[in-house]
């Protein structure tokens, strides 16, 4: 009695400290005027770290010890690599911190487990010790995104893994977890320092390995200016005790869409990523240093992907433009399985902008192709968000504000987690309910449960969500494929099918390390509420096959079917994974049509006009002739055209995200167009406002983000 008596004077105590711990961050947040809270997390979070211009922060010459060539990793001799939809056992995330020295005055970014560095003047960097406080505070949203996040993971039937930068914030999540109504029932949490909560692009790929299908992660680099969150993977892969190998590649989570049939799509931003060759931050002699590695060229960067991946094709397609600078394909496709894509769609009101042709472009690509099962791969639309206003984004520029996409979602088994950006109060409330009907049709069976990623309402505390940070909650989540896996692969009859006859054949692969003792075609005409089901034989190399057969005189039929398999170790899966709430459909008859892709658009509400100035490009034609910067994200340096009917002279201003002035200048264009260059080398990489201004106090902004 006395052990328990004692045991509950501990945990209220403990639960008392992380009550004025909590309190303790949020006063600290408060004290802070610049930046504020929602600029802190702009800085010192954003999706590309501030941080990673090497050249401006550490100099030339910082670089102190070579790393070796990037294909020095040996992969296992058998191995594959799952895709997203497939089953898995966890999502792996942390929660939002805050880094600061211990003195409590100034924001750190680690380095390593105990030391990181501050900013002291523009351009002019500390070395300083640190703490990490786990941010749990009204004062911005990311608590209650990151809580309701934990909560639907759970609901997925998958463990929720949290990276805590402190053992005690595990007690303090719970207690904020329970407050908010979502206690944590299936968690384990994982004791280790980091930078950020971007665990898609820093966090393990999962995969399988061996006869027995073990559990492996493969960990490639990420920023240099991130180095606590790069050694994640083989921290988490250690406590677990399962192999980790670990590459120099550079390359984030959100730029892999694997099929899980062994092709990967991705886009050409991997090749500026390890075109130059700084690597990981460390920290030596009180000094912050870069490790030094070997520039790839095109050509090495596919072989080592291959070669990493197991890949039978690699597809690199050209990135976005206006993505929050990320260039990742996850912000535009996803898949449900090895078949298809759903896709984010740009409206017609968008066809001026640059990202409107490409990805359409990049959709079109990926729909000429034939998949593992020499079937074209088919495709799914599903529409773009609106911003508050319920209307569309005027320029690239203002829609590098929101970066706003619902293609940024996470599967968790037979559930889709997915953002939204409106709640019952304000925004595109009616808009985000119609695309998550659309959502829910593209994505056959899966729950979806949505979270709003957006700040508080408001100008000033905007910032405290993901509007304009190029990600969402794809970008925090990391799925760990399940032990034990059953392997599917099904080349499946979708759509018109009438080039079979009456006599529909189903053919799949099917694996497991303890072998398959029996598979099912479970199949319905469409509008019956019972399945017949027709035991499928095995083949050879592990192939199961089955019939339909169907009467060919009928106008149209419709039948919709899915695929049961059960292992020997009694374990059963199907295909798709959402069956028998989602399965697969098609269609065949004298008199059926040719499927035509709807038009989304037209099952959406109405798009209000914008009210006044929203389109920046728009009123430079008027004003100062003024084009769109090129190249938009830049790295030395961006040009933009002017061509003032007045010849006036024009002041320009570059203003950073903490409202500083890091260059100034001014041009009286000439008759003809004139060319201003703006060298951005010594910018650290973020979005910048370019303020244009005339003597009659007309001003006009224009964005520019700088990428390195």
């Amino acid at each position: 009695m006395k052990r328990k008596v004692l045991f509950a004077i501990v945990i209220a105590t403990l639960m008392a400290c992380g009550d004025i711990y909590a309190q303790g961050v949020g006063e600290f947040l408060k004290s802070k005027s610049t930046p504020s809270v929602g600029e802190y997390y702009k800085k010192y979070h954003s999706r590309i770290p501030l941080v990673d211009d090497h050249k401006a922060i550490l100099g030339e010459n910082s670089a102190a010890k070579e790393v070796k060539s990037k294909k020095s990793v040996e992969m296992p001799e058998k191995f594959w690599f799952p895709g997203e939809f497939e089953e898995v056992q966890a999502i792996l995330i942390t929660w939002p911190y805050v880094h600061v020295d211990k003195s409590y005055t100034y924001y750190v970014t680690p380095v390593d487990d105990s030391l990181g560095f501050r900013e002291t003047n523009f351009g002019s960097y500390q070395v300083t010790s640190y703490v990490s406080l786990i941010d749990t505070t009204d004062g911005s949203r990311f608590p209650v995104i990151f809580a309701q996040l934990a909560n639907a993971i759970q609901k997925g039937n998958a463990q929720v893994w949290i990276n805590i930068c402190n053992s005690g914030d595990s007690l303090i999540i719970k207690r904020y977890m329970n407050n908010q109504g979502m206690p944590l029932t299936n968690y384990r949490f994982f004791v280790n320092k980091g930078n950020s909560f971007w665990y898609r692009d820093c966090g393990p790929v999962g995969f399988y390995e061996g006869d027995n299908d073990d559990l492996s992660f493969l960990d490639f680099e990420y920023y240099g200016g991130r180095p606590v969150d790069d050694m994640i993977p083989v921290r988490i892969a250690n406590e677990l005790g399962i192999n980790a190998y670990t590459t120099t590649l550079e390359f984030e989570g959100g730029n892999i869409l694997l099929d899980g049939a062994g092709t990967l799509f991705t886009s050409d931003q991997i090749y500026a990523a390890n075109e130059d060759r700084y690597g990981r931050y460390y920290i030596s002699n009180n000094q912050v240093k870069i490790t030094q590695k070997t520039s790839l060229t095109e050509s090495q960067i596919h072989d080592t992907l291959i070669h990493l991946l197991g890949l039978n094709r690699l597809k690199v397609l050209p990135a976005l433009v206006a993505d929050g600078g990320t260039g990742h394909i996850d912000l535009y496709a996803s898949m449900w399985d090895e078949n298809n894509f759903v896709f984010t769609e740009y409206p017609f009101e968008m066809m001026n902008h640059a990202d409107y042709t490409i990805s359409s472009d990049n959709i079109d690509t990926i729909l000429s192709l034939h998949n593992f099962h020499n079937k074209y791969y088919r495709g799914k639309n599903i529409p773009l968000p609106l911003k508050d206003d319920e209307t569309w984004y005027t320029s690239a520029d203002d829609f590098e504000l929101y970066t706003r996409t619902y293609s940024n979602s996470t599967f968790v088994n037979n559930v889709i987690i997915q953002p939204i950006f409106s709640d019952d109060t304000w925004g595109a409330r009616q808009w985000d309910l119609q695309a998550l009907e659309i959502m829910k049709r593209q994505f056959p069976g899966y729950e979806i449960i949505p979270i709003d990623i957006r700040g508080f309402e408001g100008e000033d505390n905007a910032n405290t969500g993901f509007d304009g940070t190029g990600g969402a909650i794809h970008c925090i989540t990391k799925q760990i494929p399940a032990e034990n896996p059953i392997r599917i692969l099904h080349g499946s009859i979708q759509g018109v099918a009438n080039e079979y006859e009456n006599v529909f054949p189903l053919t799949a692969t099917i694996t497991n390390k303890s072998g398959i003792a029996s598979a099912t075609c479970f199949w319905r005409v469409k509008g019956s509420e019972s399945w017949e089901a027709i035991a499928m034989t095995v083949d050879t190399g592990n192939v199961y096959l089955a019939t339909i057969q169907r009467d060919s005189n009928v106008s149209v039929d419709t039948i919709e079917y899915y695929i049961s398999a059960t292992s020997n170790n009694g374990k059963t899966i199907t295909k798709p994974f959402t069956a028998p709430k989602g399965y697969y459909t098609f269609y065949y008859g004298e008199d059926v049509e040719e499927e035509v892709e709807a038009d989304i658009y037209e099952e959406m509400p109405e798009v209000k006009e914008p009210t006044g100035i929203e389109s920046f490009s728009s009123i430079g034609e008027d004003d100062f002739g003024l084009s769109s910067f090129y190249p938009n994200p830049a790295n030395e340096q961006t040009s933009i055209a002017i061509l003032n009917m007045n010849h006036e002279k024009l002041n320009i201003r570059v203003i950073n995200m903490l409202g500083q002035t890091v260059y100034m200048n001014s041009i009286t264009p000439d008759e003809d167009q004139t060319i201003l260059q703006i060298r951005t080398s010594s910018f650290s990489p973020g979005l910048y406002s370019v303020v244009f201004s005339d003597a009659s106090g007309t001003s006009i902004v224009k964005k520019l983000m700088i990428q390195r």
